[in-house]
């Protein structure tokens, strides 16, 4: 307390003591000890609600992953989108400092031909920080703010692939202090492969020939290519109501008019396979979380 003897007090706390290296001592009190408090910035930012939330390394790489639905129809894999695609993100900014701080919202990467917007007013008007721009932001002590981020893809993007735009928000009482997050925009996340093979048991032909009695099997493959690792607050994309439909008699399909059904169809994973008529089946999927994947099989007989 900065008392000459330890047990010296006047025995109230209406803090009129002299203060110590300014006024003279006295007999019956202590010192006013001035302490100097600095102010340190700390932020956290992260997704929507969970500015403290975890990616696969640290706080600096937690993730929200959102899908375009624009220019990805009947796109091949290793196509490219026909059309651009706009997101709008939320994340979370949290003032994790000892004071009232001012900080600095940057993109310190944005994809190729992206632009990366940013909202501190809840959407009603952004600052374009794509191309070294930034925008400054306000949160009282121990207080967290929500932005919105918005994204735009241009076409010509290759289909069913994730591009990362890193928000970056730093402290104005302690620059060197940041913290990042990924918002993740990708190009379509469910990926089917389809392939087929012959096996011939009828003793004519080779094993593989298609001959007629052979067997022709068809797997799809399907597969949620968005990512799925870091803590339970980075956002995820799960497929939901998915349906895969196999006719046989549709566009430059052939096997309806000269197969027949061979067995039963099946699916590896959770969906419900149904045969619809002699050339036509469909595989429903309820939900297909990110990085999982199933395969739907079917086998015909050649007339």
């Amino acid at each position: 307390s900065g008392d000459v003897l330890f047990n010296q007090g006047d025995s109230n706390a209406d803090f009129n003591e002299p203060k110590l290296g300014v006024d003279p001592a006295s007999g019956t009190q202590g010192f006013q000890q001035r302490t100097t408090l600095t102010q340190v910035g700390s932020i956290l930012v992260g997704p929507s609600g969970a500015a403290a939330a975890v990616g696969p390394t640290d706080n600096n790489d937690d993730y929200t992953n959102k899908a375009v639905n624009t220019g990805i129809a009947t796109v091949e894999p290793g196509g490219v989108t026909t059309a651009l695609g706009q997101l709008v993100y939320v994340n979370t900014l949290q003032n994790t400092g000892n004071a009232n701080d001012t900080f600095t919202i940057d993109a310190p990467t944005v994809p190729a031909g992206f632009t990366v917007e940013v909202s501190t007013d809840g959407g009603t008007s952004y600052t374009t920080v794509s191309g070294g721009g930034s925008i400054t932001l306000a949160i009282a002590f121990a207080s967290s703010a929500n932005i919105n981020v918005r994204i735009t893809e241009p076409s010509g993007k290759t289909v069913l692939t994730g591009y990362d735009t890193i928000i970056r928000v730093t402290s104005g009482n302690t620059p060197a202090a940041n913290n990042k997050t990924i918002d993740r925009l990708y190009t379509g996340f469910v990926r089917m492969d389809k392939a087929s093979s012959v096996s011939n048991a009828t003793g004519v032909g080779a094993a593989t020939d298609p001959v007629p009695g052979a067997v022709i099997t068809y797997d799809v493959t399907y597969t949620n290519i968005s990512s799925s690792n870091g803590d339970a607050n980075c956002v995820k994309l799960t497929a939901t109501t998915l349906v895969i439909t196999e006719d046989g008699l549709a566009g430059t399909n052939n096997w309806g008019t000269y197969t027949t059904n061979s067995g039963t169809p099946s699916d590896s994973g959770s969906g419900v396979v149904v045969t619809v008529s002699a050339t036509k089946y469909t595989d429903s999927v309820a939900t297909l979380a990110a990085g999982a994947s199933g395969t739907f099989t079917f086998k015909r007989s050649i007339n």
